[in-house]
């Protein structure tokens, strides 16, 4: 990889089925190699996004128009063109996103699949339903809002914005997307591919800083509905923004997923390569990654020989070298936070255990690379159990009793994922509908494990509305009631 040599790319902006290089750029770079410029973005203004919103708001109708088995169709051609350039984009992920290849190819080559699943639902929504009673006839049908804001963090973009941009378009909105200022690259290189396929209009790319560009896209009065992952406080904001104009708005925010390992769990290799895989993807910056582990004390001790054996196997490197599996931070930001969790720990006396090794790549003076580690013992209300970490840094906490583990798990306002490992599935069952989360695994955690036939999403501050299946396309859509007098 050292020797290959890579040409910066740009992206433009994409309004009105044109594509514009603009004036201003944002300069994209590598995470682990940050002197290295990947490319650059246009960096859009206020003026762009009113642009961009009125396209959307002039092609939306003739869009909506057409059905939903009709706009499925147009979908499905979208999906075929995601093979195209798949090696190419995946490079430029890692590179811009600081993910390994494996990673990548992963997150890209899983897209297309998942997405054809909401478009086997383009006739069940068509029907609607109709009911008699005594003064006549009532039809409940789908509507769309209209013009579809879809706002996406850098963590996993790609997904990210299809998991938003496809069930949009399918229930008859246009769209306006706001990739993230510091990985925007490999998503608009995919929007590229099938842009032309879509209503000129139908679907908006502006790129930008959201202090410049990010209150008109959450005011401006032709937007309905506002489709937002990412974190609490960013949606705080985007929420109390929306209230001017009474915005729909569909919400995935941040986790601390707790993990809880019963007594009667599996600790074999295999499994726990399945919780590592958990915790340590993407350098542990996934929403839904384990953040807390709770251990029954009887096998502590022994979970965290295994655990500490499988994750000693972690190498962090550049994530295009082979050896690699584990890429840095994404930003600056995200290293200063790990350390100031670790000085905390420390502070607090507890152990701290480094994993894995470093990859000749692993230059860490050009990179933001965080040495993976887990900590033991640690009280709940340290700042690593409590708040969302995102960050390779693991805690791991003993328990006795499982009524007062259940009562810790609930313990916190996030209440995205979380997990139960352990052999009997009765009571495994049992816990786990116990736990306050949106989405609650047993033996596995993670993206991985979703099944993407079933909705997903957070209760309580970890977000509101669901992604996937009937519940996820349904979060772009309203409903209309026509009543036909006798």
């Amino acid at each position: 990889m050292t020797s290959r040599h890579f040409e910066p790319v740009h992206a433009g902006l994409l309004i009105g089925g044109e594509w514009r290089p603009g004036n201003r750029e944002l300069e994209v770079r590598d995470p682990a190699r940050f002197d290295e410029l990947v490319g650059t973005a246009t960096r859009g203004s206020v003026a762009e996004v009113d642009e961009a919103i009125a396209a959307a708001k002039a092609a939306q109708p003739g869009w909506a128009k057409i059905g939903f088995r009709e706009r499925a169709a147009v979908l499905s051609q979208v999906l075929e063109r995601l093979d195209r350039d798949f090696e190419a984009r995946a490079i430029l992920y890692v590179r811009e996103n600081g993910r390994t290849l494996a990673e990548a190819r992963a997150e890209l080559g899983t897209i297309a699949v998942n997405q054809r699943l909401t478009l086997e639902l383009a006739g069940t929504l068509e029907q609607g339903r109709s009911s008699s009673f005594d003064r006549g006839t009532t039809l409940v049908r789908h509507i769309p809002f209209g013009v579809v804001v879809s706002i996406v963090p850098w963590n996993a973009p790609v997904t990210l914005a299809m998991l938003q941009i496809i069930p949009a378009l399918l229930a008859g909105n246009s769209v306006v997307l706001k990739p993230p200022e510091s990985c925007p690259l490999t998503l608009i290189r995919t929007i590229e591919l099938f842009a032309d396929l879509l209503p000129a209009g139908t679907l908006n790319v502006v790129t930008g800083l959201p202090a410049e560009i990010g209150d008109r896209l959450t005011t401006h009065p032709d937007v309905g509905k506002i489709g937002f992952t990412g974190s609490i406080k960013s949606a705080q904001y985007i929420m109390a923004k929306a209230a001017g104009t009474i915005k729909g708005v569909t919400l995935e925010l941040g986790g601390n997923d707790p993990a809880i390992v019963l007594v009667d769990a599996d600790l074999s290799e295999e499994t726990l390569r399945k919780m590592v895989g958990g915790i340590f993807q993407s350098s542990g910056q996934v929403c839904m990654a384990i953040k807390r582990i709770y251990v029954a004390d009887e096998i502590k001790d022994r979970f965290v020989d295994t655990f500490q054996h499988v994750a000693d196997r972690i190498v962090l490197g550049h994530g295009l070298e082979a050896r690699t599996s584990m890429g840095p931070m994404h930003t600056q930001a995200g290293v200063d936070r790990a350390a100031g969790l670790l000085a905390d720990c420390k502070g607090r006396g507890a152990d701290i255990v480094t994993l894995g090794s470093a990859d000749i790549s692993a230059d860490f003076s050009r990179g933001y690379f965080v040495q993976p580690a887990m900590v033991n013992n640690l009280p709940d209300d340290a700042p690593l159990m409590a708040d969302e970490q995102f960050c390779p840094i693991i805690p791991i906490s003993g328990f006795n009793d499982v009524d007062e583990i259940v009562q810790r798990s609930n313990n916190t306002h996030f209440g995205l994922g979380a997990s139960v490992w352990g052999r009997n599935m009765d009571r495994a069952i049992d816990i786990a509908k116990r736990l306050e989360a949106g989405t609650v695994f047993i033996n596995s955690h993670g993206i991985s494990s979703i099944n993407r036939r079933a909705p997903y999403g957070g209760i309580k501050q970890s977000g509101i509305g669901r992604k996937a299946a009937l519940e996820g396309i349904g979060e772009y859509l309203q409903l209309q009631t026509l009543t036909i007098a006798d």
